[in-house]
């Protein structure tokens, strides 16, 4: 049948290609792929922006949380050593105060009774026996005197008959004694400038004498 002989009336399905598609039913016209694609995309883009942004706010609330409280608890720690410095101060003044107070004791030390050690003792050998001078002079040394001479030679003198420990003056007697005690000798006396020999004390071994 050719458009000419053709003896219905003109519809909406009949309209020329010109006029572009007028799509009706089934007869609409296919949608673009790309379009399918763009709600995927979205996800795939907006997701893990949001979740980027989600983290990024909370570490830097809890950043600044935290720094906060460290500045905070920062500073009671220098104030505590800042006061500890200062008591530390204090009390190594007191003490370099009671170190100097009681220094001055120690000057007088033979005067209150207490031992000086910086007292001068000389040790003389009476015996035949080599080096006793010598090794009980080291244990004197050894036990804090700081002024030990050894006379050279054999004492000679008759006197004394026995070890003995004299001092030169009442002010000596606490460390000669403490000499005697050192070397185990018990006779101990005030001597006379030729028993010293010009020391403030002398010891005088004899064949008596047991080195301990």
């Amino acid at each position: 049948m050719s458009v000419s002989n053709y003896d219905y009336p003109e519809d909406e399905f009949d309209v020329g290609d010109d006029d572009g598609p007028v799509p009706v039913g089934v007869h609409r016209a296919q949608v673009p792929r790309w379009r399918s694609w763009v709600p995927l995309l979205a996800i795939i883009i907006i997701v893990p922006a949001l979740a980027w942004g989600a983290v990024t706010l909370f570490l830097n609330s809890s950043g600044g949380s935290g720094s906060s409280d460290a500045v905070s608890s920062s500073q009671p720690a220098q104030g505590g050593q800042a006061g500890g410095n200062k008591n530390a101060d204090s009390k190594g003044d007191k003490g370099d105060k009671g170190g100097a107070a009681s220094a001055k004791p120690s000057a007088s030390a033979s005067a209150s009774g207490n031992v000086d050690f910086n007292t001068g003792v000389s040790v003389a050998n009476g015996t035949n026996t080599d080096g006793l001078a010598k090794g009980a002079s080291e244990k004197l040394t050894n036990g804090g005197f700081t002024a030990v001479e050894v006379i050279p030679g054999i004492y000679e003198n008759a006197e004394p008959a026995q070890s003995t420990v004299y001092f030169s003056s009442p002010q000596a007697r606490p460390a000669a004694e403490e000499v005697g005690k050192r070397l185990g000798i018990t006779n101990v006396v005030e001597g006379t400038a030729e028993n010293t020999q010009g020391a403030t004390i002398a010891v005088i071994l004899r064949d008596d004498y047991k080195p301990q």
